[in-house]
């Protein structure tokens, strides 16, 4: 992994244009969300707070993520991305790691899940790598991975 540091800054409108520019690779496109979707979800959903990736000042990927405990009793981890110009440089493990940092950080928080569609290898990859497990359940056909809060 790359000695990187990352930082996750609330998407405004002084950054929305710059987070709507961020694409993942062409054969990815079919595994997230347009992050200019994500960001309406958002303005919908008020329990979520997006979020840029950055490295230094350079906004390198998207996170969107429940800034309240949802209705089922967990944190969801909505929407995440790094564009194809950063990907393979450790930006996506550290965002999550950070994402983990904060959660973990509220007394309610017992376990954060996150939901990806079934041929994204790599998200499934990472997420694993980073102590998420799969609870056997699908949510709108997607695999369903949590993070038990210690």
């Amino acid at each position: 992994m790359a000695d990187h540091i990352v930082q996750l800054r609330p998407i405004t409108k002084d950054n929305e244009t710059e987070c709507m520019n961020l694409k993942p690779r062409k054969d990815q496109e079919d595994l997230v969300a347009p992050n200019a979707d994500s960001i309406i979800h958002a303005t919908k959903e008020p329990t979520t707070k997006p979020f840029g990736i950055y490295t230094d000042d350079t906004m390198v990927g998207f996170l969107l993520f429940d800034n309240e405990i949802f209705k089922d009793g967990y944190y969801w981890i909505l929407r995440f991305m790094v564009d194809v110009r950063f990907q393979k440089k450790g930006y996506g493990s550290l965002a999550i790691r950070e994402v983990i940092r904060i959660l973990s950080a509220r007394p309610d928080c017992k376990q954060i899940r996150v939901n990806h569609v079934p041929h994204n290898i790599a998200a499934n990859r990472l997420y694993k790598n980073l102590g998420f497990q799969e609870t056997g359940e699908m949510e709108d056909g997607e695999i369903v991975l949590r993070y038990d809060v210690t």
